[in-house]
């Protein structure tokens, strides 16, 4: 993947970088929200005034508040985002998101604050796909006042903002990780390191689960990283995206760390 960043100062003039990695031959994404460096780290987001969601098979307009932009990135699955009439940090930004998207069904792994969309006017290259243009098919700019209804449990003044991690996943050999924090390991959390291929269709639970399981235990954050990045759930999901990883570990530990 190739990151590139604009400015947002003076001119903003993306053409030249669109045309570069022109549509007819790349995948090509944004990041609704802005960044302070140009880094695609989680700690690196500002303040944003906008939701997001990979609304995928879901009707985006059965979601509460309607969404202020939809675009379909493929037959039947469509990507939106949601105008705020006031900015908001972006872990209470990523609250909102996530329970739209857990309410609505939509991608339930898509509620971080870097999270990556298509891009309108592009095309989809996967090769399930024969190459659909992806349109625009609803717009309205008017901020949206309403808000909706966080998950049980959250509390908007309560959210923690993730602490911005700096991990090397080649720090440490996952199964010396394994041996070093066996005993405080789930079994199961131990099957899924030692996994070699991908066993179960909920790849989110199964990240999720070693995460936070090793957090618990007292893995470091390099150590955690260095079983993840391998890991077969991991990487059908993710790919080599190193800012998943970040992601991934950033947030699930900020979540386990509000739960305890």
């Amino acid at each position: 993947m190739i990151d590139k960043f604009v400015v947002l100062q003076g001119t903003i003039r993306i053409d030249r970088l669109l045309r570069r990695y022109d549509r007819q031959r790349y995948d090509q994404y944004f990041s609704p929200n802005v960044y302070a460096r140009q880094s695609r780290r989680l700690g690196g987001v500002h303040m944003t005034r906008l939701g997001w969601c990979d609304v995928d098979g879901a009707d985006p307009f059965a979601f509460k508040p309607n969404p202020s932009v939809v675009w379909q990135t493929s037959p039947g699955r469509t990507q939106a985002l949601w105008f705020w009439d006031r900015p908001h940090t972006p872990a209470q930004a990523s609250a909102f998101s996530k329970a739209l998207t857990y309410r609505y069904e939509g991608d339930k792994g898509g509620s971080a604050a870097n999270k990556l969309l298509r891009l309108p006017g592009s095309f989809n290259h996967k090769p399930e796909y024969d190459k659909p243009f992806i349109p625009l098919v609803h717009f309205d700019p008017q901020p949206i006042t309403a808000r909706p209804k966080l998950l049980s449990g959250q509390n908007l003044s309560d959210i923690i903002e993730p602490e911005a991690l700096s991990i090397n996943p080649y720090a440490h050999k996952p199964l010396d990780v394994l041996r070093k924090h066996r005993r405080k390991l789930s079994t199961s959390t131990a099957h899924l390191i030692r996994h070699n291929r991908v066993q179960a269709t909920d790849k989110s639970n199964r990240i999720f689960a070693i995460v936070a399981n090793l957090h618990e235990a007292g893995a470091t954050p390099d150590e955690i990283a260095s079983v993840l990045w391998p890991n077969p759930y991991f990487r059908e999901k993710y790919g080599e995206d190193m800012n998943a990883l970040e992601t991934e570990i950033s947030r699930i530990i900020a979540k386990v760390e509000v739960q305890q």
